[in-house]
């Protein structure tokens, strides 16, 4: 039986980046008396960027981060930032041939920026990232072939289900695009799939009253806005070329941005409406320094004592309310916010600090969504043209009309239930991931419901311990450690490479037994 010493499901930038640190590791040292075997499983053809930084994103995707924030180590950022210097030129030509008129916007407005060094005012496209990664990775893994170190096999499959031996290893059931069915085993096994698939709405409509989209990045952005156009352009009626967008969070600020550098699209819409509970797309990001940050609500916390978590967030959200001024969040305030919080969580016992990582600290992370100008010009863009509306709302369900669906909501505050007055030809649902044990995965369900990986009190994540385990010798990195707090690891969110920088290296340390 070919037994593989690591196997990883998922190619992205979880495993890429762990990849890149365990192949640096074994290049500094004494080559091994056998070479370490590595399976990386993917779902899709395209290995080492994932869904955030390769096809499935548009060209013209950019980060919601100043770079500096999105590489915040310096030996790294320094690399990156060098990385492009020195491969300007052709990523200029590249983005200049594929990115159409947004591209050109973004050259205009940033090359200065780079060119001077002002690295704090970009927002590069996503696709730069995922270039450099790929490029450091097989570098790297070229240099542990050659020093016989390594041999790496990649499969292109669904992981569906997985097995655990009696004698400990992981049986890994695949299944390819014929459904075909085969299996790989491996004595230590990592988790990197990134976020659980989004929550399903709607099932796919089947008739020709209106368009579903489910996932904007399945089976890529760029198919989906195409889909758009096409369900528009055989909309005879341009009042009834009305979209309706599921969330007001990141890939919805997104979808706006890349469809307003798209003319033949734009003009085809009559209406966007976007709906979510809180009615609002990401702040503007602030990032000036300011001469204090008052907190007023946790400063009488800490005086009075006595305080809960459920008290403690309370206050931190008010003072979090504070941090934002006309749609611009200043991030030093909101940094020093949570920091205050943290400190003073301190004080409660740990089943009270792991609640906040579980829960709670991520009702604080969507009070602070935030993403860059360009994004947030796309969405005034929208406004001023008056062809989308921002509504507060709670989705409820979508039925059919005359002209297409109607959209029935309930206001969050009052409950009270509304129908919108337009119909809608196309539907794009922009929310966030389901919770594992109801998950689309076929292979995060199973991890749940055969008992091998335990749900955290997010729901999005598994519980793991200091060694990122969720289960003996199978490991998690990614979007799935969100919502734990153990020794080494917590994090309520992780789905920023910042954070995989620094936590890559404590699990190749762990992988490698050391």
């Amino acid at each position: 039986m070919n037994i593989s010493d690591i196997a990883f499901i998922g190619s992205g930038a979880a495993s890429t980046i762990t990849l890149v640190e365990l192949f640096k590791k074994l290049n500094d040292r004494p080559a091994p008396e056998k070479k370490l075997t590595i399976t990386v499983i993917d779902k899709y053809p395209e290995f080492w960027t994932g869904i955030p930084y390769g096809s499935r994103s548009s060209v013209n995707s950019l980060i919601i981060t100043p770079v500096t924030d999105f590489i915040q180590e310096k030996t790294e950022q320094t690399l990156f930032f060098n990385w492009i210097i020195s491969n300007l030129d052709e990523l200029t030509n590249y983005y200049s041939v594929k990115g159409g008129n947004a591209a050109s916007n973004w050259l205009n407005e940033n090359l200065p920026f780079i060119k001077s060094g002002e690295w704090e005012k970009v927002y590069i496209p996503r696709f730069i990232f995922g270039f450099y990664l790929e490029n450091k990775l097989q570098g790297l893994l070229k240099e542990a072939k050659e020093k016989q170190l390594v041999e790496v096999t990649l499969i292109h499959g669904e992981a569906v289900d997985i097995e655990k031996t009696g004698d400990g290893l992981y049986t890994i059931v695949l299944e390819d695009n014929d459904k075909h069915h085969l299996v790989k085993v491996a004595k230590k096994l990592v988790i990197a799939t990134g976020s659980a698939p989004v929550k399903k709405y709607l099932k796919e409509a089947n008739n020709n009253l209106y368009s579903y989209i489910n996932d904007i990045y399945e089976p890529a952005l760029d198919e989906n806005i195409k889909a758009l156009a096409k369900a528009l352009s055989n909309t005879s009626d341009v009042e009834e070329r009305n979209v309706l967008i599921i969330g007001t969070n990141a890939s919805s600020i997104e979808l706006l941005y890349l469809l307003n550098y798209l003319p033949d699209i734009n003009t085809k819409i009559n209406r966007i409406v976007a709906i979510s509970t809180r009615g609002s797309m990401p702040y503007h990001i602030d990032q000036a320094e300011l001469n204090n940050y008052p907190c007023p609500h946790l400063d009488t916390l800490k005086v009075s004592g006595g305080y809960d978590i459920r008290t403690l967030v309370k206050a931190a959200k008010k003072d979090i309310e504070q941090t934002i001024l006309n749609g611009v969040i200043n991030v030093p305030y909101t940094a020093r916010v949570i920091g205050y919080t943290l400190e003073l969580m301190q004080t409660l016992d740990e089943d009270s600090q792991k609640m906040f990582y579980g829960t709670y600290g991520m009702q604080l992370t969507k009070l602070i969504r935030r993403s860059g100008p360009a994004y947030k010009g796309a969405t005034a863009a929208f406004i001023q043209a008056q062809k989308l509306e921002l509504l507060k709302g709670e989705f409820l369900n979508i039925t059919n009309g005359v002209n297409g669906c109607q959209l029935n909501y309930a206001d969050p505050a009052t409950k009270e239930l509304h129908t919108f007055d337009l119909p809608f030809k196309v539907v794009i649902n922009c929310t966030g991931s389901d919770n594992l044990d109801v998950s689309a995965s076929r292979l995060l369900y199973n991890l749940v419901h055969k008992n091998i990986c335990k749900e955290n009190l997010s729901g999005k994540g598994f519980i793991v311990n200091e060694n990122f385990e969720a289960a003996p010798n199978l490991y998690v990195i990614g979007p799935l450690l969100g919502g734990n707090m153990n020794k080494r690891i917590y994090t309520w969110h992780l789905e920023n490479v910042a954070k995989l920088f620094y936590y890559a290296p404590f699990l190749v340390d762990c992988l490698l037994g050391e």
